[in-house]
């Protein structure tokens, strides 16, 4: 018989990030973090990204630095959210009171939908206290390439950055693809892209899956701003280019709102967390808006999947499934039951035929009677919009209209049973199309060359 002393988040009243370490031969950052309580022993966590490693004349050590304690301060609540309390201390030096503004964002919007289904009744918003405050003040001017140097584009094996990838070569950009842990899936797009994959290995300290086995809190952290940042130091160590993201105006919409309180779970990937991140790496490390932006940010997810229903190439080979981005998923696609399949699915019908269709999926959701639940949620029929990265509820019912126009899509189960329960929905909606088909006037001014390839798809 085994017996084990269950975790209590109460018993902890503070999170501590005590400090980081680089080491310039080994390409490795690692990050140490302590949760503590006045009765209970504290808990050490350690976490590691091994980097690929750059030519050490070349890396703009001063501004990968303070990159790097940033990064270390948002890692964090990947453990801090085991018992979420009330103060989160710095103990690592080198963070500026931005960097400490944007932590506080991150948190409160970042973790909001963690905290909205942990029960609690607004978003958090732990006392961070800083005990080793200290950043130059006046960056001098670098010798890097910095903006000038090939652009480095993180992948996650989805439809999305597949887009930014084409757009950056048909410009001449020469893409370095990105990816944080990469999986298989990720692997076999990047080969198809014929450019380069560079990768970081981010691993997390195994007391924290056993502590949520125990009764930590356990819940989405904000993912897309901890890979932006590791993308930002690989950057730095490659003496590479701007870091361009994929994430759409989409993003922005937020999942549901409670008494004032806005949950977003694509928080991260939105334009206001894209704005923070560039204003934040400015006093915190010298690097001005151009060196992080996304390429995709005016569009819509609908307008997304028209350009990569056109990339052929990468049909059977890529995949935005949740499944494949398990820990333990191995070589899997598309599953075909979750709310990401059946968006995507929906999406690409407004541009391929069915048959195209299965040959991706396997299936056709479409089709079967028993996706009829998760299509009312994605049209926003019934609850609120999925926990997911998925599109507006507007983008839904658009590409459902055009579906339900078109001969070959009319005859699906599912595009017949809304045909029956929402009425003229093959109709031309001129003002809701309008809307999820114009470039919205979000996103950063970009560099002269990219403003090219962004204005491809517009």
């Amino acid at each position: 018989m085994s017996w084990f002393m269950a975790f209590d988040p109460t018993a902890y009243t503070t999170f501590s990030y005590r400090e980081y370490r680089f080491s310039g031969t080994r390409f490795e950052a690692t990050f140490h973090f302590r949760l503590s309580g006045e009765a209970v022993p504290d808990i050490d966590f350690t976490e590691k990204i091994q980097f690929t490693p750059g030519l050490s004349e070349r890396v703009d050590t001063l501004r990968l630095d303070s990159l790097l304690v940033l990064l270390g301060a948002v890692l964090g609540l990947s453990y801090y959210k085991l018992a979420a309390p009330n103060e989160y201390r710095i103990d690592a030096p080198g963070l500026t009171e931005h960097a400490l503004d944007y932590l506080a964002l991150v948190i409160q919007a970042g973790m909001a939908e963690f905290a909205y289904r942990n029960g609690l009744k607004g978003p958090l918003q732990p006392d961070i206290v800083n005990t080793a405050p200290g950043v130059a003040s006046a960056w001098p001017k670098s010798r890097w390439r910095e903006q000038y140097g090939d652009p480095i584009v993180p992948i996650g094996g989805g439809k999305d950055s597949v887009v930014s990838v084409e757009l950056l070569h048909q410009h001449r950009l020469h893409p370095i693809q990105f990816a944080v842990n990469a999986n298989p899936t990720i692997r076999r797009v990047a080969l198809a892209s014929g450019h380069p994959l560079v990768t970081a290995q981010r691993t997390i300290d195994p007391r924290l899956l056993e502590l949520n086995a125990e009764g930590g809190k356990n819940g989405h952290v904000p993912v897309t701003a901890m890979n932006s940042l590791i993308a930002l130091c690989q950057s730095r160590i490659l003496d590479g280019g701007p870091v361009v993201m994929s994430n759409e105006s989409s993003a922005s919409d937020e999942t549901l709102e409670v008494e004032g309180w806005s949950i977003n779970h694509q928080w991260s990937k939105s334009w206001e967390a894209e704005r923070a991140l560039q204003d934040v790496i400015g006093p915190q490390a010298g690097l001005s808006s151009e060196h992080y932006f996304s390429l995709l940010r005016p569009f819509s997810e609908l307008r997304i999947a028209g350009a990569f229903a056109k990339y052929p190439q990468y049909h059977r080979v890529a995949t935005s499934c949740n499944r494949a981005y398990r820990m333990d998923a191995g070589d899997v696609g598309w599953c075909g039951e979750c709310d990401k399949c059946r968006f995507v699915y929906l999406a690409l019908s407004a541009y391929l035929a069915p048959g195209a269709l299965r040959a991706i999926f396997g299936r056709d959701l479409l089709h079967e009677s028993e996706q009829i639940p998760g299509y009312e949620e994605l049209l926003g029929l019934a609850r609120h919009k999925p926990f997911e990265c998925v599109g507006t509820e507007a983008e839904s019912m658009v590409a459902l209209s055009v579906a339900a126009r078109r001969q070959e899509w009319a005859g699906h189960r599912v595009v017949a049973h809304f045909e029956d329960v929402i009425p003229g929905l093959a109709d031309v909606h001129e003002e809701l199309e309008h809307r999820v088909w114009s470039a919205s006037a979000d996103g950063a001014t970009l560099p002269p060359a990219y403003q090219e390839a962004q204005g491809a798809l517009r």
